[in-house]
């Protein structure tokens, strides 16, 4: 009976392979079916191993067979920041669903720079915030340059056209945004503040409302040239008390809030279920959002902001989370990839700059879907003009 020959590879790229998808010579050895010594024989050249265990070892790894035969290790693009509340010593390692995440946005991030000259000269200057400066006033000349109105934002439908109207108005000036799956207990959002293809990543698993809040968190994190991977608390970090600042303000800007009626009829420190849904529903962000601003601004207490934040924890996990409706996979490769990356790639194939195969790749798509995503972008790039 034959077996599979040996190959040569260098054990430093099969070390690689294995420590960027955070996995211990113990795991590989578990999934080889392997002893643990024989890994790690591969891994200091003593041993070779044969073509079949490379596949298998691939697989495991979510690497293509050929990025095992390079001649060295690549250098890693670095990680974003951890921002997540938990001291470094009690974080757990990020998952492989979250390495493979950001694997992924990186992945399309030096996609789009090599198909696209990306605009340089992205709004507001992107990375030249400081934490010194005023988070209110940078979120006011945010809103100008965005070009969306408050009455505007306040006359959208609901959530979904607000978050599709937030994230058109960023992309227009040069930001990649896309939406990848990763546990919600890692991180709400991810960015990277690359000067030539700044990105934004949300988490597909969040909430509409939660999405919108974390796509300004994560705009702010840009204004100050700082990528990081967050969760949106404020527990003992400038950078991300600054950012959430910077969101709050422009998603509920001070003067606005402090106008509607709701808000001046109201005498004491004290909110209504009611009157909050309405802030809520009219500013298309969560129903905490608006009583942070409402602490931020004086018009509440800390008690009462954490009896109530702490209610409202407690009312989510009681109520049965719902199984989403699949949606069609032409819709789905819009939001996953962004329309800024989806036009861009349409318009590679469109000028024979890339194949058909390419975008199929690229995209995640089967081609028998691409009429329809073509429809979709042009009917998106069309609505919020």
């Amino acid at each position: 009976m034959s077996t599979s020959p040996e190959v040569t590879v260098k054990p430093e790229v099969l070390r690689w392979a294995r420590e960027s998808m955070a996995r211990s010579p113990h795991d590989v050895a578990m999934r080889l079916k392997l002893s643990e010594t024989k890994v790690l024989a591969w891994e200091s050249g003593e041993a070779r191993p044969s073509f079949a265990q490379l596949k298998d070892l691939a697989k495991y790894l979510k690497r293509p067979v050929a990025a095992l035969f390079l001649s060295h290790a690549p250098l890693d693009p670095a990680k974003p920041a951890d921002f997540r509340t938990l001291p470094p010593e009690l974080r757990a390692p990020f998952s492989v669903k979250t390495l493979l995440a950001l694997r992924r946005a990186r992945w399309q991030q030096s996609v789009y720079g090599e198909i696209h000259a990306a605009d340089k000269n992205s709004c507001l200057h992107l990375g030249s915030a400081t934490l010194s400066d005023d988070a209110s006033k940078l979120a006011d000349h945010a809103r100008e340059v965005l070009g969306v109105a408050i009455q505007k934002q306040i006359e959208w439908h609901d959530e979904v056209v607000a978050l599709n109207a937030w994230k058109q108005a960023i992309e227009r000036h040069g930001i990649l945004i896309i939406e990848v799956l990763f546990p919600l207990a890692e991180g709400r959002a991810f960015c990277f503040a690359d000067a030539d293809s700044p990105l934004i990543a949300l988490n597909s698993a969040d909430a509409l409302n939660g999405k919108i809040f974390s796509l300004m968190h994560e705009y702010g994190h840009l204004m100050l040239g700082v990528s990081g991977i967050c969760d949106m608390s404020e527990v003992g970090k400038a950078v991300e008390q600054f950012c959430n600042k910077f969101a709050g303000e422009l998603l509920v800007p001070q003067s606005s809030l402090m106008g509607m009626e709701a808000v001046r009829r109201n005498k004491d420190n004290i909110w209504t279920e009611q009157t909050l849904s309405e802030l809520s529903s009219c500013y298309k962000v969560s129903r905490e959002v608006i009583l942070r601003r409402l602490l931020i601004l004086g018009r509440t207490t800390c008690e009462f902001y954490e009896e109530k934040r702490n209610e409202w924890q407690e009312e989510l996990a009681r109520v049965p989370r719902q199984v989403r409706k699949r949606p069609h996979p032409a819709k789905a490769c819009v939001r996953r990839n962004g329309l800024t990356f989806t036009s861009t790639v349409l318009d590679a194939a469109q000028r024979d700059l890339i194949t058909y195969r390419d975008v199929s790749e690229y995209l995640s798509l089967d081609l028998k879907h691409l009429p329809r995503v073509e429809t979709l972008v042009r009917e998106e790039s069309s609505r919020y003009a």
